[in-house]
């Protein structure tokens, strides 16, 4: 996974600039529009995956995820420090990053900042959530 952040080692810790890595997973079958703070930000093809980049500011960054209707489906706010790397005393690295999953009956849509999602098998989904 490529990162648009840079980082600075300050006494034994990675800090982010100002700059965002948001990625969209859409494993569904709907056309999801991103939505950022407001504005669309860029659309995500059913079984897709995008990496997306977002610079200036300091946030927070509302993101949210969209059904062609324009039905949030999903959404998350990535503050400053959500996003971090930090080098332990041993030298072993921990990731932190904000992210949403949400299972539809059409599939499932993962968005992140930062380490990707780990988990089980999609769910279920409830009948009609993939409505437009």
């Amino acid at each position: 996974m490529l990162f648009a952040f840079l980082t600075v080692l300050v006494v034994g810790c990675v800090v982010p600039t100002r700059t965002l890595d948001l990625t969209v997973s859409n494993q569904t079958t709907l056309l999801v529009t991103v939505v950022l703070n407001g504005g669309v930000f860029g659309s995500v093809p059913p079984g897709e995956v995008h990496a997306m980049f977002v610079s200036g500011g300091s946030g927070p960054w509302l993101v949210e995820a969209r059904a062609p209707s324009g039905r949030v489906l999903s959404s998350m706010t990535v503050r400053p420090g959500d996003v971090s790397e930090t080098t332990n005393p041993d030298g072993s690295r921990t990731r932190r990053g904000a992210a949403v999953r949400v299972d539809l009956s059409c599939g499932r849509l993962d968005m992140w900042s930062g380490p990707p999602l780990a988990g089980p098998m999609p769910g279920p989904g409830t009948p009609g959530d993939c409505e437009p």
